[in-house]
């Protein structure tokens, strides 16, 4: 568990909070104690002992997407008031108090490894010994397999050996639940069968695991034994060697979404557009805002599950600022499934380069 800072917490309550503009939670629900500096105000107030844990509480604090957003204007540059309400939340459970509608995924976490329930058969795959080890997450599993699918089947066309463990869920839905125990455990598990697959490189599209492998799992002394890097990066590569030839697809025009780990943590903006660039044809035109700029599309920090109603208004909230005649293409299954509607084609980026290389 990280440290409290006081100081930090107060500079963001007391805050004039230009940042509540770029709050997702705050502009669908309307509601004060959801704005960063209410959160930050609530923080404050329980960790100096001057207000009591309840789940109406808990409720209010975990009312974040983790999409830093609220760092976009902030003026104070030491300040992550998400890692401050996550501290701040992982005291909850030792004052007892719970959030009702995380605890069956909770349990699915602890049963199962994944806190959809039931995993779907993620036995090892792929070739023994094969250097690049391709890790799908448990929300591709649970909602979109046939991303995971597209994903291995352009690494064989581009030639690459590959494999695949029988993954636990990284660990990070565990630790915004607040149990922190079964977060590290998770860890251990997965960094385990990591290092035993003898793989020197690690590919995830997921963003949460893949800033859970590089900066969560140092902290809890679990780092793994292999270079991670981001599916935009990777397929980008083998474009660019020549591995994978895009050709025109059967899309028009495009825009794409910034998942804001990608675009806010990891700095990867430039590289998902210089993908749709190689591929010919395509029509290229940006959401209203992109890039650092981005704006959450309600499944950050497994929102979506705690909070299904608010992440669907977010989400609406954020297609609106798309093109009305452009597919969407993202690079989270996150953000693929929170923007997905019937009416409206969204594709994950791999499907996207799938399209282009195997016409």
């Amino acid at each position: 568990m990280g440290e409290i800072n006081m100081e930090e917490q107060l500079n963001c309550a007391l805050c004039p909070n230009i940042c509540r503009c770029e709050c997702p939670v705050l502009q669908v629900s309307g509601r004060e104690a959801v704005a960063p500096s209410g959160k930050a105000r609530l923080a404050a107030m329980l960790n100096r002992g001057q207000l009591e844990w309840d789940e109406q509480v808990l409720e209010a604090v975990s009312n974040c997407l983790f999409c830093r957003g609220c760092t976009i204007h902030c003026p104070f540059d030491e300040l992550s008031l998400c890692d401050e309400l996550l501290n701040t939340r992982l005291q909850a459970r030792a004052a007892g108090a719970r959030l009702s509608p995380v605890d069956p995924c909770l349990s699915n976490l602890k049963k199962y490894g994944s806190p959809y329930g039931q995993k779907t058969e993620s036995a090892a795959a792929g070739e023994e010994g094969a250097a690049v080890l391709y890790f799908a997450g448990c929300t591709s599993r649970a909602n979109h397999p046939a991303a995971i699918e597209t994903a291995l089947s352009l690494l064989d066309r581009a030639g690459v050996s590959w494999r695949m463990i029988d993954e636990d869920c990284c660990g990070f839905p565990a630790e915004v639940w607040g149990d922190e125990e079964l977060a590290r455990q998770l860890a251990a598990e997965n960094r385990r069968k990591i290092a035993e697959s003898g793989a020197s490189t690690l590919v995830t599209n997921c963003p949460e695991c893949w800033l859970t492998f590089t900066e969560r799992y140092p902290a809890w002394e679990e780092e793994l034994p292999l270079e991670v890097i981001d599916g935009p990066t990777y397929f980008l590569q083998l474009m660019k060697e020549g591995c994978l030839e895009p050709r025109q697809t059967d899309l028009g025009k495009v825009s794409y979404h910034d998942p804001c780990i990608w675009a806010r943590s990891a700095r990867k903006t430039a590289e998902p557009r210089e993908i749709l660039s190689m591929i010919p044809g395509l029509s290229i035109e940006e959401p209203q805002a992109y890039g650092e700029l981005t704006r959450c599309c309600g499944g950050g920090s497994m929102f979506q599950l705690a909070f299904p109603e608010k992440a669907a208004a977010i989400a609406d909230r954020r297609l609106a600022e798309f093109p009305a005649d452009a597919a969407i293409i993202t690079a989270c299954p996150f953000c693929r499934e929170g923007l997905y509607r019937e009416n409206r084609p969204v594709l994950e980026l791999v499907e996207l380069i799938a399209r282009a290389c195997n016409r």
